[in-house]
């Protein structure tokens, strides 16, 4: 071969880095494809036999609190006998519920040590599982333990009832059933085959999708080894859970596919974001940026985790939602009592997405988890996508960091809470984005006045995200008018009118219709939920204020500064960029919040949609003060501080995990309640409920909303401490609820709403009821 082409052959490899790449996989295919096939089985074989041991579940009945996932009633507190040893009375119906037990094994062992003390002598006392009898036996006086197997219920619940009669003793006025000293359960091992499988068809995929684009052997090994090990890990660590191991597994592996196939080199924000730093040096191997890569694939595990690793839980509310679909499903129309035409509900797209499910068969609780995985990991790929094409693939990871670490993002996506939050989030960001990089094109303008209307049509705050939208290009004039050039008017207004050709046409072309739609339907400007919650005046924005506050330490408080850095360096480039854009929206958005006066959610729910865009500005920021080309040390100790922050922001869980689990529990509390309602009373009889949603989805009966949110007269009252209390849950009109609703039923759980037992004592007399579950509750029926 002649020096001439030998050195042509240099030249077009010099010239295609990413041929020299596949080349050095190709020419070590047999080696790198046995390490390949051997780790992979490895993982798959790690994943099958953590899987086969879920750990056993103990309710710590020594404990002062009882211990999760399981949740118990019908059991007192902690007491201690004489010599020191801990037990606990059970009532006459002792309850242990846990919520996705099928999800962990077809199986478990029920291991229960306990006593009986009953003055009237030995009582029989019975095991039942979703109201079935696994066992009848009469206890002794001394301890004894006994053990059983019960499978979980078909919806994949386990409900444990012991049930006995009861007796009071002398100077103890509670109801007493047995002494509990021990109550454990342990899932049975079980091979989890669908779990393998998906495990070793993803990870495959993942191995041949990199080969095809081009990674080289050392990428693929990282990621899979990461990927599959990972999983290991997950399922050492998998506990019942809504969502099967195989299931959550599934759609990581997808965001990791989706991770792998991502453009590797960035390319420059367009004209309309207004890139003035360059995102990132061109050129170079595709793997140069593969360690951000590599991040984003641990960062979606945790994602799609999250719900195992910390409590899952669902909110009440979002059964509200799900009451209208199952009434517009059931032909009687979008409403929440049938023949009350009220907007009890602020997400129109969520709804109606929750009717398709029900019509097509779905349950809509296992649904709203698979929802919740997939908008929270659909949520850090776009945060991370945007992130990059602006700053380049380290930012955009450090940008994902913020976002898939905030433990307010994953409470309502993959953690569960059912509500619209993570779709809305996601529009938002997506319609921001296509602005963004629309770079004046219509389609792309379009796209994005399309995409927020679907936002305003899941959260009415997308009318004013939109609305900023469009307003953006002032920015422009602005920074021409602070660089002390002539302002050109009638630039501006061609570029406005060309924003309102494509952009807010396309928006008005959805969004109008079902405006004028709803309109017309419910007669009102705004949702009965807004007059329901607002009308504090200044009082309300303190507590926004609050509530601001609370969210900002949750990022670092201070390191919200980081946002300033490129407006200090020069405000007017950087308004004329991409961050004039993104700021405005990130502080209309915040003042919003703050002039409602937040919310009462654990979270700071109403700043999820916010998150993004902070993230953004505050990886922006951060990489402004950075080099471009940053010594090891200098790269180490920011990795180091990233990952410390990250592992702050995760751990903050703690502090709200209890009150999560505690408003979970009480969701399928009244659940039973409409449960009982639904099997024992007649179809017209009417509930007051201070818990408007579950009661209502699972009784199918009228249900009067004692805080507003579906009752148009209590949403309108005036309440003259307004904004002082907690937001949503602070009109109420008792004697309009007795004497004109006049509700046949009220849990006596809600009854302080009425003055307690004396507000009531003169219409209704108080019954217990026993639920489908085995729980004893008392209920307020009305006098005929």
């Amino acid at each position: 071969m002649s020096r001439d082409m030998r050195r042509g052959r240099t030249l077009k490899q010099a010239r295609e880095p990413q041929s020299v790449g596949a080349g050095r996989a190709a020419r070590s295919t047999p080696l790198a494809s046995l390490a390949l096939l051997t780790l992979l089985l490895l993982c798959v074989g790690l994943v099958t036999v953590a899987r086969a041991r879920t750990p056993m579940i103990d309710l710590d009945i020594a404990a002062e609190r009882l211990a999760g996932p399981a949740f118990a009633d019908g059991i007192y507190a902690l007491e201690r006998g004489p010599d020191g040893q801990p037990y606990r009375w059970t009532s006459g119906s002792a309850v242990v519920q846990l919520r996705g037990a099928a999800s962990a094994a077809p199986v478990y062992l029920l291991t229960v040590r306990l006593r009986a003390e009953n003055t009237a002598g030995p009582q029989p006392l019975s095991f039942l599982s979703d109201g079935r009898t696994l066992a009848t036996t009469t206890p002794e006086p001394r301890f004894r333990t006994y053990r059983m197997l019960t499978p979980p219920a078909a919806d994949g619940e386990l409900r444990l009832n012991l049930r006995t009669k009861t007796f009071v003793a002398p100077g103890n006025p509670r109801a007493l059933g047995v002494v509990l000293s021990d109550l454990r359960l342990r899932p049975m091992p079980a091979a989890d085959w669908p779990g393998a499988a998906v495990v070793a068809g993803g990870l495959l995929a993942l191995w041949v999708t990199l080969r095809l684009h081009g990674a080289t052997t050392a990428q693929i090994i990282a990621a899979v080894a990461l990927s599959g090990l990972g999983l290991a890990v997950a399922a050492a660590l998998y506990r019942p859970a809504p969502l099967p191991f195989a299931t959550i597994a599934a759609m990581f592996l997808v965001a990791a596919l989706v991770i792998g196939v991502m453009p590797a080199h960035p390319q420059r924000a367009s004209a309309q974001g207004g890139g003035d730093h360059p995102p990132a040096r061109e050129g170079g191997r595709k793997g140069e940026h593969y360690l951000p890569r590599l991040g984003m694939i641990a960062l979606a595990l945790s994602v799609s985790f999250s719900g195992v690793i910390w409590p899952s839980w669902i909110s009440d509310d979002a059964f509200i939602s799900f009451r209208y679909a199952q009434n517009l499903v059931a032909g009687n129309g979008l409403v929440y009592n049938i023949g009350e035409r009220v907007e009890g509900y602020t997400n129109f797209l969520w709804t109606i997405i929750a009717a398709g499910v029900l019509a097509l068969g779905g349950d809509l609780v296992i649904w709203s988890y698979v929802g919740g995985v997939a908008l929270g990991l659909a949520i850090l790929l776009m945060t991370y996508a945007i992130a990059a094409r602006l700053r380049g693939p380290a930012w955009g990871f450090v940008a994902a960091l913020v976002v898939g670490t905030s433990q307010s993002l994953l409470l309502y996506t993959a953690r569960g809470a059912g509500l619209e939050t993570g779709l809305f989030t996601l529009l938002a960001l997506a319609g921001s984005a296509c602005y963004l990089f629309a770079d004046r094109r219509p389609a792309m303008l379009a796209t994005a006045g399309g995409i927020l209307a679907l936002a305003a049509m899941t959260r009415p705050e997308g009318v004013m995200v939109f609305g900023i939208t469009l307003l953006a290009d002032s920015r422009l004039i602005l920074a021409e008018w602070g660089r002390g050039r002539p302002v050109s008017w009638r630039v501006y207004l061609r570029s406005t009118l060309h924003n309102l050709q494509w952009l807010a046409s396309a928006f008005l072309l959805i969004f109008l219709p079902y405006y004028l739609w709803r309109l017309g339907y419910y007669g009102d400007l705004l949702p009965n939920t807004f007059y329901a919650k607002t009308g504090g005046g200044l009082r309300q924005v303190l507590r926004g204020l609050s509530y601001a506050g609370e969210f900002s330490l949750t990022l670092g408080g201070p390191l919200l500064l980081l946002i300033c850095v490129p407006w200090v360096r020069g405000w007017r480039v950087t308004l004329a960029s991409w961050r004039g854009y993104l700021l405005p929206l990130a502080l209309v958005y915040t003042a919003y919040i703050v002039a409602v006066g937040g919310d009462h959610f654990r979270g700071e729910r109403f700043f999820v949609p916010v998150l993004p865009w902070l993230a953004l500005l505050m990886a922006d920021g951060l990489a402004a003060l950075i080099p471009a080309r940053p010594g090891r040390v200098a790269t180490i100790t920011l990795a180091l501080l990233l990952a410390a922050g990250g592992t702050a922001a995760l751990a903050r869980s703690a502090l709200i995990d209890t009150t999560i689990s505690g408003v979970d529990e009480s969701v399928w509390i009244w659940r039973d309640i409409g449960w009982w309602m639904a099997d024992n009373t007649s179809p017209d009889a009417s509930l007051a409920a201070l818990g408007a949603g579950a009661v209502a989805y699972y009784s199918q009966h009228p249900v009067i909303d004692l805080l507003g949110l579906t009752e148009k007269h209590i949403a309108r009252i005036t309440v003259s401490t307004m904004g002082e209390g907690t937001a949503g849950h602070e009109k109420r009109d008792p004697a309009y609820v007795l004497h004109d609703r006049r509700p046949t039923y009220i849990p006596r759980i809600w009854d302080d709403y009425f003055g307690g037992a004396a507000g009531l004592r003169d219409s209704y007399t108080l019954i217990t009821i026993t639920t489908r579950s085995g729980r004893e509750l008392e209920m307020w029926q009305r006098l005929p």
